[in-house]
């Protein structure tokens, strides 16, 4: 489910730059931590500095790249998305800090948080990178071979990992990062799409990540649902953002419908640590405030 209430809508302008966001309440990253051996993922509220990690895990994320009048790529702002974190021990027993409290363990200490790109099948397709462009029903379907996004780690040990349209399996990425002493994790990744000799076509683009760590069994799979758009020249199928917004809530939802094996035990999990059901939703889209 998507959270009904958007509270801002920004365009600001750096010289000849259109920087844009939909700016919600809450900004979650994917929090990941460990149960016995294996990898937990849950939500990071980055404003509140409040890990919650629901029963049945969180699988569905989101975010946006923009683009700028032009055929370069669309680009998400800084600090970049997607984000990742994981906490100390002492963290994940503080009630105030992880909900619920004392249920999860530390990632080790100086360990690689990996991640790889994984296929997903919608109807007859099998393919790494699906497109919807927003308009009628929810309706994803493959990308062309010229379509490109990449997931990019800016500064020392900087690399760039890419899934094109022709990609139709679990593809090798990279080190999201090294954890600290403590297991502690806090990062972001930049994400682009670019289309060979025009710019990206305007919709929501999904794709798919299973995160990995030496010792656990790897994550279930991920999935990030990045709406990309040009607010310069807003595609005809969206009568403004805001309807572009409403449309990326459908998307989202369709994805934990279809994809998601057991979306419903988050939920019941959620309510009964007294967050509700508004809250839940929140955690299904996670924009930076601006």
């Amino acid at each position: 489910m998507k959270t009904s209430y958007v509270c801002l809508v920004a365009t600001i302008i750096f010289g000849s730059s259109a920087h844009f966001a939909l700016a919600e309440d809450v900004h979650y990253d994917v929090f990941v931590t460990a149960s016995g051996t294996s990898l937990i993922i849950g939500g990071y509220d980055d404003a509140n500095t409040v890990a919650i990690v629901p029963e049945g895990q969180l699988r569905v994320f989101g975010g946006e790249v923009v683009g700028t009048g032009t055929a370069a790529a669309f680009e998400s702002s800084a600090p970049g998305e997607p984000g990742f974190r994981a906490s100390t021990q002492s963290n994940l027993n503080n009630p105030s800090l992880t909900t619920p409290a004392n249920m999860y363990t530390a990632l080790p200490g100086l360990a690689p948080l990996t991640f790889n790109f994984q296929p997903i099948t919608i109807a007859a397709s099998t393919r790494n990178l699906y497109f919807w462009d927003g308009s009628g029903s929810v309706a994803f379907s493959p990308v062309g071979a010229n379509v490109v996004l990449g997931l990019e780690k800016q500064g020392a040990g900087g690399w760039t990992s890419s899934i094109d349209g022709s990609a139709a399996g679990v593809l090798a990425g990279n080190t999201i990062q090294t954890t600290g002493s403590t297991g502690s994790v806090h990062t972001h990744l930049y994400t682009s799409l670019a289309k060979s000799g025009a710019a990206p076509d305007q919709g929501f683009y999904l794709y798919s990540l299973q995160l990995q760590m030496t010792g656990y069994t790897p994550s279930d799979s991920l999935y990030f649902v990045f709406g990309a758009l040009d607010p310069t020249a807003l595609a005809p199928q969206f009568a403004d953002l805001v309807a572009f917004e409403a449309a990326h809530g459908l998307a989202e939802g369709w994805v934990e419908s279809n994809l998601v094996a057991v979306p419903e035990p988050s939920s019941i999990a959620l309510a009964g640590l007294g967050i509700g059901s508004v809250a839940f939703a929140a955690l299904r889209r996670r924009m930076r405030k601006q």
